[in-house]
């Protein structure tokens, strides 16, 4: 460990007034091995209250969570959503073994680290440039500008802080915008066939409902997780996240127009004027781009959705070189086999919304 403010160097024996994760008041307490922790009612994050000492600046890095499987692992659960080009911060980088293998796959703009322990004089070799600063510390003087990375990292660090809300807090700072953060802690106890861990370093012990709800509380949204992922053979059962700030709930009408299987078509024949057209079609696909609606159902023909009419699927036969956009999830095959039977001469290009939805 790692770039993360380390925690109290005395035992703590006041009684947390909330739950370090989602705000619930007075926790319970629970006695493991003569100290005492919180059991949160609420998102069921357990706390220490007695801390021991422990010297992260002098702590030697192992290797157990380094293996190439485990490296792997990460960066396949962070790179399908990052993009080249982005500029990465992580916070506990040890010998930046994860920056390593992420600039295998992405190019970055740059990467960064934060590191207190030995290790980053290794990690220097591997990164941009190494702070030896509490991130909170970086802001506060302006090494680190705010709002200045696209992915922000921290692996096995979060459970060491007294108060990681303070350390969130400040990677989404140092978010921009539209950025990623990655975070994984053990999942609980970390393995799943022990009911509780004590490990002494470790003074939060975070599950799905505990770190989702506090990366929430910091306007952070979760939009990946999974457990199950191998730390060593003592942390068998990590929690990956990543989260960014939700989106905006907004229309847009090229989401579904601008496919590849849409390319090139100026005029497309929607066949189906059902619930989807309102639920979907109506905030995704440019109505512009629609000639009319298809639909077997007499009480819809001669009727208008999106502007557009709706007629019998006779109508096909008008034209040629038609693009037919089967609107339909449950009846695709079926609509499908009928245009092929029916219109294939007529039709060019059918596409079905499933395959717009991939």
């Amino acid at each position: 460990m790692r770039g993360l403010a380390p925690a109290t160097r005395k035992r703590m024996h006041e009684l947390p007034l909330s739950c370090a994760a989602c705000g619930f008041p007075v926790p319970e307490v629970v006695v493991i091995g003569g100290l005492r922790r919180t059991a949160c009612p609420s998102c069921h994050h357990s706390q220490r209250i007695d801390v021991e000492p422990f010297d992260y600046q002098g702590f030697a890095m192992g290797g157990p969570g380094r293996t190439p499987e485990r490296l792997s692992a990460q960066a396949g659960f962070v790179t399908p959503h990052l993009a080249d080009g982005a500029r990465a911060l992580e916070i506990g980088c040890a010998a930046g073994d994860l920056a390593q293998e992420l600039r295998r796959r992405k190019t970055f703009a740059l990467y960064h680290g934060v590191e207190f322990s030995p290790a980053r004089d290794m990690a220097a070799t591997r990164m941009d440039r190494v702070f030896t600063r509490p991130l909170q510390d970086l802001l506060a003087s302006g090494e680190i500008e705010a709002g200045g990375y696209d992915l922000v990292l921290s692996s096995h660090c979060l459970e060491h802080l007294s108060v990681p809300s303070d350390v969130v807090a400040a990677m989404a700072q140092a978010m921009t915008p539209d950025a990623l953060l990655f975070l994984e802690t053990p999942n609980r106890s970390g393995h799943a066939r022990l009911p509780f861990d004590d490990n002494r370093s470790h003074i939060h012990f975070f599950g799905v409902s505990s770190l989702t709800r506090l990366l929430a509380r910091h306007g952070l949204e979760t939009i990946a997780a999974e457990t199950g992922a191998r730390h060593d053979a003592r942390y068998s059962d990590s929690l990956r996240v990543l989260a960014r700030r939700p989106a905006p709930l907004r229309a847009d009408p090229t989401l579904l127009s601008s496919h590849p299987r849409l390319a090139g078509v100026d005029r497309i024949v929607v066949w189906g004027a059902g619930r989807m057209v309102e639920e979907m079609l109506a905030y995704y696909l440019d109505p512009a781009r629609i000639a009319f609606f298809v639909d077997k159902d007499a009480a819809k023909q001669g009727g208008v959705r999106l502007g557009a009419p709706v007629r019998a699927p006779e109508a096909l036969e008008a034209g040629a070189d038609w693009t037919v956009l089967i609107n339909s999830l449950e009846f695709e095959a079926p609509i499908r086999a009928e245009i092929e039977t029916r219109f294939g001469g007529r039709v060019d290009r059918i596409v079905a919304i499933a395959e717009l939805l991939e």
